[in-house]
């Protein structure tokens, strides 16, 4: 039987950035949603979306499939987007939730034709990080293949989004733990001959916990209210 990526790797290092990541997101949109009241909800909730743009880039370097995979954050996309407008008291088109920055800034890494396209779509499309995000998922990329020009770029974008939204700033503190798993500081990938370390409702577990998330939180938000 071929042996694939899945069930020959597995790195510890990127299985603590995806806990990391959604624990800062779920407190961000705690604040977001229930205490909005409470800024270092949404300072800690800025660590979020650097890390899983990076998670984005490892996800398109070992997948199997790019088009699969880029299929998936779609069809997610699609489910979260219900609970995503009426968590954030949006219309149902008024904005588009952050699963569509990252399916299109997965096909921005898969094609580079397609980056401008993609920042154009999440503009007049009004995707949740709009085009910041998906600058951002192509700037993780770049740390990937030159860790200097990588920094610079990120330490850059998140400056200028300052003057759009200052907390934003707060997401470079998510660069020093991106940087310790480039450097194998959060665990060694290792070899496994074992079953398989990612089995099926894992994987999909952190795909299905933002819709799910965003819908305790819903409910909780009509409860207290």
């Amino acid at each position: 039987m071929k042996e694939t990526i899945l069930q020959t790797r597995y790195d510890p290092g990127r299985e603590a950035l995806k806990w990391v990541a959604l624990a800062t997101m779920t407190v961000d949109h705690i604040g977001s949603v229930l205490y909005p009241e409470l800024e270092f909800l949404r300072i800690i909730g800025r660590l979020a979306f650097p890390i899983y743009s990076y998670l984005v880039v490892l996800g398109m370097e070992t997948t199997r499939s790019p088009k699969k995979y880029i299929r998936r954050l779609l069809v997610f996309a699609i489910i979260s987007q219900a609970p995503y407008f009426m968590a954030h008291r949006y219309e149902p088109l008024e904005s588009l939730n952050v699963f569509f920055t990252l399916a299109f800034g997965a096909l921005s890494l898969s094609n580079p034709l397609m980056l401008i396209p993609a920042l154009i779509v999440s503009f007049f499309l009004n995707f949740d990080y709009g085009p910041y995000g998906i600058a951002l998922i192509t700037t993780m990329q770049l740390l990937r293949r030159d860790l200097k020009s990588g920094i610079a770029m990120t330490v850059l974008f998140n400056v200028l989004f300052y003057f759009i939204w200052d907390k934003q700033v707060f997401s470079l503190l998510a660069l020093p733990l991106i940087l310790a798993h480039m450097k194998g500081l959060l665990g060694t990938e290792k070899n496994t001959h074992d079953s398989p370390r990612y089995p099926t409702w894992r994987k999909y577990f952190f795909y299905t916990y933002y819709p799910a998330h965003l819908t305790a939180l819903v409910l909780i938000r009509g409860y207290l209210s």
